[in-house]
């Protein structure tokens, strides 16, 4: 079994078809192992990687529950930022008709235990065009605000969107336990610094040159809210009309609007009201019923 593995994805238009690469790359793995998908395709949009991460995620979740194995750290690299700091892959899954490898660049690929998986044939999924087409790095500062407990997909996709459009300063708001007060499942919340220290790291991870600055949320606004030097913020699609509170309250205090960059959700529609979005709650939930189990239980 491998700790760390690593799959080659180079067609953004057809995701979904590396399901047999993951199912390789999770039969291969350790239960608290490392898997990362990386795009080797290069992404040039928003849009476009909004759609990418939305399916490698949502996939890659699935095998993992149906493979027993849901505590797999998976990781969506994009853009080659993976050069930007070491790797310690053992493994590495490619498509059997892919030459991706031999002009892949790894340092210790030498040593890289390497299996080659056909793809399995699926529709193509094209991006629609009339979505964000943001180019990377187009912000010099940008915000994203969240609680970012029990750290999930959702999250990661936040992070990864708010990356892909900050060239130098993301700053992070993360709620402060002010605001938790009125959360459900309160005694399964995780600290400030705990939560602090999941979404630095994961940054970190997709994106190592970009400076990563948590600041506190202990209002609506946040560092939106006290910060002028900030150019956009990226929220998720349910929390739109927050975003158009913080850009009136700037507008209050002399501050420039922000431009305003909205991501997928992962489960729940918006005719709903994303009812059955992926969330921090519904993990603490699924803790707690767990935890009332084994009580029942013993």
């Amino acid at each position: 079994m491998n700790h760390s593995v690593v799959v080659l994805v180079s067609d953004t238009h057809s995701v979904l078809s590396y399901n047999t690469l993951i199912e390789e790359a999770v039969e291969n793995i350790t239960r608290d192992g490392a898997l990362d998908i990386l795009i080797t395709d290069k992404i040039t949009h928003l849009n476009t990687l909004d759609a990418t991460l939305a399916l490698a995620y949502t996939l890659s979740t699935e095998i993992l529950q149906r493979l027993k194995k849901p505590d797999v750290n998976v990781t969506v690299l994009f853009n080659n930022h993976y050069l930007e700091s070491p790797q310690d892959w053992e493994l590495c899954i490619v498509d059997t008709s892919d030459e991706t490898y031999g002009a892949w660049v790894y340092d210790k690929k030498d040593s890289l235990k390497v299996l080659n998986v056909q793809k399995s044939s699926t529709e193509l999924h094209p991006v629609k065009d009339d979505k964000d087409q943001s180019q990377e790095s187009i912000h010099e500062t940008s915000a994203v605000g969240g609680t970012f407990d029990h750290f999930h997909d959702g999250h990661k996709m936040l992070l990864t969107a708010a990356a892909f459009v900050t060239k130098t300063k993301l700053i992070i708001g993360v709620t402060d336990h002010e605001l938790l007060k009125n959360k459900k499942y309160p005694e399964l919340l995780q600290s400030y610094d705990e939560r602090v220290k999941v979404i630095t790291k994961f940054v970190r991870r997709i994106k190592p040159n970009l400076n990563v600055d948590p600041v506190p949320i202990r209002d609506v606004c946040g560092p939106t809210g006290t910060i002028a030097d900030i150019d956009s913020l990226i929220v998720s699609r349910e929390t739109i009309k927050g975003a158009e509170f913080i850009n009136k309250t700037r507008l209050e205090r002399g501050f420039s609007e922000l431009k305003v960059h909205i991501i997928n959700v992962i489960g729940g529609e918006e005719d709903d009201g994303f009812v059955n979005k992926l969330s921090s709650t519904q993990l603490r939930k699924q803790r707690w019923e767990a935890s009332q189990r084994t009580s029942t239980e013993l």
